[in-house]
């Protein structure tokens, strides 16, 4: 029921609009019920008595008070469109959608409930869906900024790039100083491997929000993948100081250390990652990679058994923990750890070949041939793994198929001296042969 302008109840309803407006929910509840005690049919007391509710998120009694409202007034578009944010608060999302519905059937230029209907929908991973209302969106209010940054995550989804993109910048048009955009837009690039771009979006967030840990630690990683770890650390270091839990970073920081060949300041950020998260199964293998590379390899394999005690499949730290194995002398359990790798990825043609590698080492050419054969069936151009079946094929006598194999691997790396090498070797061991016939 429409209240007179001077009424009781009208204007308990101004004052407690007015007081919602200025935040001081609790007192404009009080007057928004004073309105009602005067009329309990009067639909606009329900509704702002509502949305007040919605703001102190008591969205249960929320709810009642649109419903209260839509009951008395069944074409309030606003009741509906506010009734279903309420029920998304709940999680409630297929019912906030037939709310949002219900609004856009009364008035159908409500770009809010087209854009909340959305928002809905995304949640319940309807993207399509969701995509559609996000253009039923712009097409009422083409500077809705929100709506196209949520337009660029769904048709990231989608891997829908360059349109991702053109969203996101979009929302930056009507919203230049809109962090969230920003920091999507500098992800997506990112992952497009447009690192410069990336870096030009992350120092735009920073400038808004430079608390945020997670774009010191992102730009800290693009630049990393241009080589500029110097200024990487710099960026990592600020993201520890604002969350120095974040074991990702110091997995990051560590790795960026490894490559500056600092190696003792990468073992402790290593140490640090997986004390922080100990089935960091990565960074346990990276740390191990750290230890192979500086000849620590009985700590390398340290480090390997504990990535597979998180990850038994983890088929890079078996082939790895073979290298290692075989660095020190241990060739048999080098080969074990070889086959566990292939178990689980037989088409490691590298694999194969460090296989290869440790049965020459125990004397088995025949063995170490057959899995060069291996190899080299998944990747031709494997120029070790040819060299490498040569040197087998000469330790057997074979010196016309060694030179064959010499000479693929020649073609495939004019560099590889020691194939020249042997490859001279076999043939004067062939023309030996032959001319004592």
């Amino acid at each position: 029921m429409h209240q007179p302008v001077d009424s009781p109840a009208q204007q308990f309803l101004q004052q407690g609009v007015r007081l919602a407006k200025a935040g001081i929910y609790d007192d404009a509840i009080a007057l928004f019920q004073k309105a009602l005690e005067r009329d309990s049919t009067f639909s606009e007391a329900w509704y702002e008595c509502g949305k007040a509710l919605h703001e102190l998120r008591r969205y249960e009694e929320a709810i009642e008070s649109f419903q209260a409202a839509i009951a008395l007034k069944p074409d309030y578009a606003p009741a509906w469109n506010t009734q279903g944010m309420a029920l998304a608060q709940l999680e409630r999302y297929e019912a906030a959608i037939a709310s949002y519905d219900r609004a856009i059937k009364i008035f159908p230029r409500n770009y809010k409930a087209w854009y909340n209907r959305a928002n809905a929908l995304m949640r319940l991973n309807a993207n399509y869906e969701a995509l559609q209302s996000y253009e039923e969106t712009l097409k009422l209010k083409p500077d809705y900024a929100r709506a196209w940054y949520n337009r660029g995550i769904v048709l990231a989804h989608f891997q829908r790039y360059d349109d991702a993109i053109a969203s996101y910048t979009r929302a930056l048009s009507s919203r230049p100083h809109f962090s969230a955009a920003h920091y999507n837009l500098g992800n997506l690039l990112y992952r497009l491997e447009r690192y410069e771009e990336a870096l030009l979006s992350y120092e735009r967030v920073l400038e808004v929000r430079p608390t945020l840990y997670e774009v010191w630690y992102n730009q800290a990683n693009a630049l990393h993948k241009l080589g500029f770890d110097d200024k990487a650390l710099t960026s990592y270091n600020q993201a520890l100081e604002l969350n120095p839990d974040a074991h990702e970073v110091w997995y990051n920081r560590a790795n960026t250390l490894d490559a500056l060949c600092r190696y003792d300041e990468a073992s402790e950020d290593f140490r640090r990652a997986v004390k922080l998260k100990p089935d960091f199964y990565e960074a346990w293998y990276n740390f191990g990679g750290s230890f192979h590379r500086r000849g620590q390899y009985e700590d390398a394999i340290a480090q390997y058994d504990k990535a597979i005690a998180v990850k038994p499949n983890f088929a890079e730290a078996w082939s790895n923990r073979g290298v290692a194995l075989k660095k020190i002398g241990r060739h048999q359990d080098a080969i074990a750890s070889f086959d566990e790798a292939l178990t689980i990825n037989p088409d490691s043609d590298e694999t194969w070949y460090r296989r290869g590698r440790a049965l020459v080492h125990l004397g088995k050419s025949n063995d170490a041939i057959a899995s060069y054969d291996r190899a080299l069936a998944i990747n031709p151009n494997h120029d070790r793994a040819w060299y490498s079946r040569g040197v087998a094929l000469s330790r057997l006598g074979q010196h016309q198929k060694a030179i064959a194999s010499y000479d693929h691997a020649i073609a495939l790396n004019q560099t590889l001296a020691d194939a020249k090498i042997r490859r001279s070797a076999a043939a004067k061991a062939l023309n030996t042969l032959l001319n004592n016939l």
